[in-house]
């Protein structure tokens, strides 16, 4: 059984290889997920925090997360910590601090890297994933990769991190619901109507969000408008979006059907945002970017328009 496995894990390393260096989706052997990952971990959040420097270092890395524009954001005194392109958190995302199943969690995070990305077209870090956030949803600039506060937000998602096992590349929870697709188009103007009725509370009806009482983070984000994530931001893609209001919104009551959150996530994704530059370079292999990109070029004669509304292919 020992030879098999190592058999497996040897054929599956190769298989891996091919289709990094390749560019193609394969399907890897059930033995090749056995062999090489733990099955999935539970999903928990550790009680206390290290002690010491690393403790202070993971406190300061939460700061960061939660109250990104107090040290990051485009009005702090010191020009060279001016980060973020707008004033969200990071948690206007990954709610509650990257803590919350369904709703971008992170627990675990760090025990999928490196991956390889396909938008990069090649292996990343989590260092560039975090500042892959910076340029897109916050509409920013990357942080120093050797910098204290990227030190501090590592060591925050490590923490996160520290009763799932070495090697788990699956956590039940992180990202958001992979919704089934709809058999028509996301339809916007439908959106608008659930949009009136459901979320406008919060964010407005101007889509504007609403600032905390210190007038310089958000209680609630705006959805769009020059001070929300970019074009090329994951939350841009109609059924990213889709997923993460299914799971989560409106915030007191998570109660929207999968068709409502489409059409929601169509409405506000046909809103106006700060454009992020250079969006034709992502994806260097067309063939592995997802049919749900809103921004073209495509590997195919789909429009813009199907491709960010739909209908989308199945699952």
């Amino acid at each position: 059984m020992k030879s098999d496995a190592r058999a497996g894990l040897l054929l599956g390393g190769v298989i891996l290889l091919f289709t990094i260096v390749g560019g193609y989706v394969v399907t890897l052997p059930w033995w090749w997920k056995a062999a090489a990952e733990p099955e999935d971990a539970e999903w928990s959040v550790p009680a206390k925090m290290p002690p010491g420097e690393q403790g202070e270092l993971v406190r300061y890395g939460q700061k960061l997360f939660n109250e990104t524009p107090l040290y990051l954001g485009p009005d702090v005194a010191d020009a060279s910590m001016r980060r973020a392109g707008n004033h969200l958190s990071c948690q206007s995302c990954h709610a509650s601090g990257g803590t919350q199943r369904n709703g971008f969690g992170l627990v675990g995070i760090t025990r999928r890297f490196p991956q390889f990305n396909a938008r990069a077209g090649h292996a990343i870090t989590l260092e560039d994933r975090i500042n892959g956030c910076f340029e897109r949803s916050m509409n920013g600039k990357a942080l120093p990769g050797n910098g204290r506060e990227m030190k501090a937000y590592l060591a925050y998602m490590e923490w996160l991190s520290t009763d799932v096992p070495s090697g788990t590349k699956h956590m039940e929870g992180q990202g958001v619901p992979k919704l089934a697709a709809l058999d028509r188009w996301a339809d916007p103007g439908v959106g608008e109507s659930v949009y009136k009725q459901s979320c406008t509370k919060c964010h407005g009806a101007n889509g504007l969000g609403q600032k905390a009482q210190d007038g310089k983070a958000y209680k609630y984000p705006p959805v769009w408008g020059p001070d929300s994530f970019n074009d090329g931001a994951g939350m841009d893609r109609v059924r990213t979006a889709a997923g993460y209001i299914y799971a989560n919104m409106p915030n007191d009551n998570p109660s929207l059907t999968a068709e409502q959150a489409y059409d929601v996530a169509a409405y506000i994704d046909s809103q106006d945002r700060p454009h992020k530059d250079r969006l034709a370079s992502d994806y260097p292999n067309l063939k592995l970017k997802p049919f749900d990109s809103p921004y073209g070029p495509y590997p195919d004669g789909y429009s813009e328009e199907q491709h960010k509304y739909g209908p989308f292919p199945a699952l």
